[in-house]
């Protein structure tokens, strides 16, 4: 039986250890701070990065892998005969996935298939850890894309933010006019829809906001068996608190964490807190 390879970029917001041990090869994209570049989740890590955005001196930038970034990565697996599933950022969001079509174009290798996962961070990290496992267990390319597809359907991402300024500074947030210049300790919850980060709506203060995600979360899955991937930028105390509602609160079989990247941190900011859950399929 063919070998799939499941690839995917930085974004995922996953760390090296789960690399390595799922067999996933990630592509980094790119943070400029000034004329210093860094390869994504490579070369600069989350307190690295925060402290530097944090200090707010220099505005950081990102920017997407070259075609020939991902040829470099696609051309071993290849001349292996595996098949690919390449599974990435929203488009909306980011050229990677133009990249990867392009670099699909240069290979030329029927095998290969490039995947708009429509949304960034924790629910692309547990879409290619799920990708992952069902690639170990043997499942074909076509099994596990029929997979992501189901995953992109049933999943539910929210997240609280301490301010929109990053969003909207690198213009990545629709329809949030009604969110902008709001109250005192009002924490706006997000979601990610049709590939874009929206505004769901605005809670007063941080505890409130973490038992509104848990709140919706509860009335889209109830007792059902869900996988919790939670995940914050530089809010330790936020992240513990979080937690321990949504673990009181959800029926996580399983319940993973993360750190936000330098590149969607980037665009969300320090103070973020929040988690996507996905029914056990």
């Amino acid at each position: 039986m063919q070998k799939v390879r499941i690839v995917t970029d930085s974004t995922a917001d996953l760390d090296r250890d789960t690399y390595n041990r799922y067999g996933i090869t990630m592509v980094p994209l790119k943070v400029f701070f000034g004329q210093e570049v860094f390869l994504d989740g490579v070369e600069i890590t989350p307190d690295q990065f925060f402290r530097r955005q944090v200090d707010g001196k220099e505005i950081s930038t990102t920017s997407q892998p070259t075609p020939a970034e991902f040829v470099e990565v696609y051309k071993p697996l290849a001349e292996e005969g595996s098949a690919i599933i390449s599974l990435h950022i929203s488009s909306k969001m980011s050229g990677t996935v133009q990249s990867a079509q392009l670099a699909k174009t240069m290979l030329n290798y029927p095998e290969l298939e490039v995947i708009d996962s429509a949304v960034t961070s924790v629910p692309l990290g547990i879409m290619v850890i799920n990708a992952a496992r069902a690639a170990a267990e043997g499942k074909s390319k076509e099994e596990i894309i029929k997979l992501i597809r189901l995953m992109q359907e049933e999943h539910q991402v929210f997240f609280a933010v301490d301010t929109l300024e990053y969003l909207q500074r690198g213009g990545r947030i629709g329809k949030a006019q009604a969110f902008l210049g709001t109250l005192l300790n009002v924490k706006p919850i997000l979601t990610i829809k049709d590939g874009y980060v929206f505004p769901h709506e605005k809670v007063r203060g941080k505890a409130k906001s973490f038992d509104r995600i848990v709140r919706i979360m509860q009335d889209k899955f109830g007792q059902r068996e869900v996988q919790c991937f939670m995940v914050h930028g530089e809010d330790w105390e936020g992240m513990a608190q979080f937690k321990e509602k949504v673990l009181k609160g959800l029926n996580c079989v399983e319940a993973f964490e993360s750190r936000l990247g330098p590149v969607v941190g980037t665009h969300i900011g320090p103070g973020v807190v929040g988690m996507v859950c996905l029914p056990v399929l």
